[in-house]
């Protein structure tokens, strides 16, 4: 009875640390980010719980190819998601932000929907980054503050990121 009670208490510890661990998984499981998707112009995306995705830009409200995704109830911390056909106007804003910023770091992320390259650095204590990526045959530029490139938010809106052609 008593080794009965040992082994059964050996083998409930070693599920609790299964299960701590794949509840971790090493990369990170962005389906564990939940929201609602939306579509505006040409951009599917999550809009994770607690956000809010406004489409245009101050330019042009209508703007089919532009979006952002803020936090409902601090605004600042956001994701601007732009979409074009010019990889050297991505390029060439990502070298305009590294000129601009100290400390920025290269980046390249990997995502089911591909690769991304760009920059992160820190502004004021609040982390920041700007990548771009080829999504659905276009340019995709994601600028985003409050958010690192590599937390759960950021992971889950871009592996959820859909672009038509225009």
């Amino acid at each position: 009875m008593k080794k009965t009670l040992k082994v059964t208490a050996f083998v409930m510890a070693l599920m609790l640390v299964i299960a701590a661990f794949a509840s971790c998984g090493g990369g990170g499981d962005s389906a564990s980010v939940s929201g609602k998707t939306e579509t505006w112009g040409n951009i599917t995306v999550l809009v994770p719980d607690g956000m809010k995705l406004t489409g245009g830009n101050i330019l042009d409200k209508k703007n089919p190819d532009v979006v952002n995704i803020a936090k409902e109830d601090k605004a600042t911390n956001y994701f601007l998601i732009t979409i074009s056909d010019d990889e050297n106007s991505a390029k060439s804003g990502i070298d305009s932000t590294r000129s601009m910023n100290k400390g920025c770091e290269d980046i390249t992320l990997e995502f089911d929907n591909g690769k991304w390259e760009g920059v992160a650095y820190d502004y004021s204590g609040m982390e920041v980054f700007q990548i771009y990526g080829k999504v659905g045959g276009r340019i995709a530029v994601v600028q985003s503050y409050g958010f690192g490139s590599d937390s759960e938010t950021t992971k889950a809106i871009l592996n959820s990121l859909e672009v038509k052609k225009s």
